[in-house]
């Protein structure tokens, strides 16, 4: 095994696996013979549900047909004109008058012959005809008919005449007896639309259990439209989203009388015995597999030993342990990707001892830094102190002109801190009070800005050679002049608009300085003082998002725009 490669070894472990490429197939044979015993019961149900819902459909359709037709019929409705009134038979004319309803029967029983269908007739008067359809009929008492009548006729519509009713199921009075679903037919007066006699015709419960008995798996299930249970089996659900899982459920809707036939066979009814068979071979497997996983992990254990070896080279260099490396003990991947590890351990620990001495030396650095910041602090002390003397000498003049000269060079010690917006105007209205001293030009500095962008980070001192620009050419002419500063929120950034009333710029020299901004480059005949460097600096912060563009104002000088993006995180931060 030791002169094996690692490749070899790892190939090795495979072939011990092999149990597992056996147990999937054996899923996946499962699950295919398990759909195509599915996909045969579906089929086979589906033509068990189209039979028996056809037999419904027609028994229906014959109904319909035989009673509508009944209705229709002169001589039956001459004869109920004359029956309808009729409370007991008293005499031969009322005798007459029933032989000749049941004689009317016939044009129904000629076309329905079904020994599991009874009918009868109710006058006005509630005089019950009774009839049997087939010869081997068993039609209930008339004390039974007369307990289904006071049951039914609440649910008969007297204004519905037009067509076949659906009543739903009577029970019998006994539990043990029979039950039927009734349908009726109400038969008025052709001339006058009066009622003269109520058809009722029954379906007893046995025609359904035999017929439902064809489905040789699953079960039967009649609903009526208002999804009452007309007859098989009670588990089964009226909806379809109260399915449950592991059932093949199908449906039909039966016409005219809207009735749904349901059909549903359990999983375990069609798959039971594949599942117990599966079951067994997965045991067997799961035994088999155990073994070989005892197998593998003593081989992997070997196989991973100078991983491991490796790993805790790794973790203890990590440590701090310089020193430590890997010992080979063979000439396989392993080893030599050791011996590999070994140099390069060398190597980094090279490159630690020489960033340590490069940071000694940075810190040397800094330390002479800290140093020469004692020169500027020294300066603003210097400068405070003044400027309480000229306080206590009242000049507050001069006074106010140190102090924002302090402003001014606290902010250049401070150059790579973030300031805002606001913090950046009041210090350009200390660099002006500056520069009116120096250029004896009266120049002031007016502010518009909304309070949603006053606290927008910006780098300190951006805008302030914008204003040096202003002052040294715009206003080279003028002893006095105006600078106005918008700032308002668009979109998802802040648009800075700097305006001066000083002596502008031609168009050329404005369409020159915008190249040059776009571009980037300084090879131009004219350069205002730090212009490039800003438009690098906002480059350099905001990238693609951040820029500025030069026009001309109505008042004779330039409008400097700066657009920055806003940082929404940040903002969200602090709203």
């Amino acid at each position: 095994m030791n002169k094996l490669s690692y490749y070899q070894k790892i190939q090795s472990s495979f072939i011990i696996l092999i149990l597992l490429p056996i147990l999937v197939i054996t899923i996946l044979s499962y699950k295919t013979i398990k759909d195509n015993v599915i996909e045969k019961i579906e089929l086979s149900n589906r033509s068990v549900l189209n039979l028996v819902s056809k037999d419904i459909t027609k028994i229906v359709d014959d109904l319909n047909y035989v009673t509508h037709f009944y209705v229709k019929n002169d001589e039956t409705i001459r004869t109920l004109i004359d029956f309808s009134e009729t409370e007991k038979i008293k005499r031969y004319r009322d005798y007459d008058n029933y032989q000749k309803v049941i004689a009317s029967f016939d044009y129904i029983s000629i076309k329905m012959l079904n020994s599991d269908i009874h009918m009868f007739l109710v006058n006005n008067k509630e005089f019950i005809v009774p009839y049997s359809v087939g010869i081997s009929s068993k039609t209930p008492s008339l004390t039974v008919l007369k307990d289904h009548w006071n049951r039914l006729q609440d649910r008969i519509n007297v204004n519905q005449a037009s067509h076949l009713q659906s009543l739903g199921l009577v029970k019998h009075l006994n539990l043990e007896g029979d039950s039927y679903y009734y349908f009726s037919r109400v038969i008025n007066h052709p001339e006058n639309g009066q009622p003269l006699a109520t058809l009722n015709i029954g379906i007893s419960n046995e025609y359904f259990k035999r017929l439902f008995q064809s489905a040789k798996t699953g079960k039967l299930a009649l609903f009526d439209e208002n999804g009452k249970l007309i007859a098989g089996d009670h588990t089964i659900s009226y909806k379809d989203d109260d399915e449950r899982n592991g059932e093949i459920r199908d449906a039909v809707l039966i016409p005219i009388s809207k009735w749904k036939l349901i059909h549903e066979t359990s999983n375990e009814e069609i798959t039971g015995q594949i599942t117990k068979s599966f079951f067994l071979s997965t045991v067997l497997v799961a035994l088999f597999f155990f073994i070989f996983l005892l197998i593998s992990l003593l081989m992997a254990k070997r196989l991973h030993r100078p991983i491991q070896k490796l790993s805790f080279v790794a973790t203890q260099f990590g440590k701090g342990k310089h020193d430590v490396r890997f010992l080979p003990e063979g000439k396989d991947e392993i080893n030599e990707l050791g011996k590999t590890i070994n140099h390069m351990l060398d190597e980094i620990k090279g490159l630690i001892e020489q960033i340590e001495q490069e940071q000694e030396e940075k810190r040397a650095i800094e330390l002479q830094a800290l140093f020469a910041q004692i020169r500027p602090h020294f300066l603003i002390n210097t400068l405070n102190s003044i400027k309480c003397s000229l306080f206590i000498n009242n000049d507050y003049e001069h006074a106010d002109k140190i102090n924002a000269l302090m402003s001014l060079l606290r902010a250049y010690m401070k150059i790579d801190e973030p300031s805002t917006i606001e913090s950046e105007c009041k210090l350009l209205s200390h660099y002006i009070e500056i520069m009116r001293m120096r250029t004896e030009v009266n120049a002031e500095l007016k502010v518009e800005m909304e309070d949603q962008v006053k606290n927008i980070e910006l780098p300190k001192l951006l805008l302030q050679p914008f204003i040096e620009n202003a002052i040294v050419h715009g206003f080279s002419e003028k002893s006095s002049g105006e600078i106005i500063i918008r700032a308002n929120k668009r979109d998802e950034c802040v648009v800075i608009m700097i305006s001066d009333n000083g002596k502008g710029v031609s168009e050329n020299q404005l369409l020159e300085l915008k190249r040059m901004l776009k571009s980037g480059s300084e090879g131009t005949s004219y350069n205002r003082v730090g212009l490039m460097n800003i438009a690098k600096r906002v480059k350099l912060f905001y990238g693609s998002d951040g820029d500025i563009d030069l026009q001309r104002n109505d008042n004779g000088g330039i409008t400097i725009v700066v657009q920055i993006p806003i940082d929404i995180d940040k903002e969200g931060e602090k709203g």
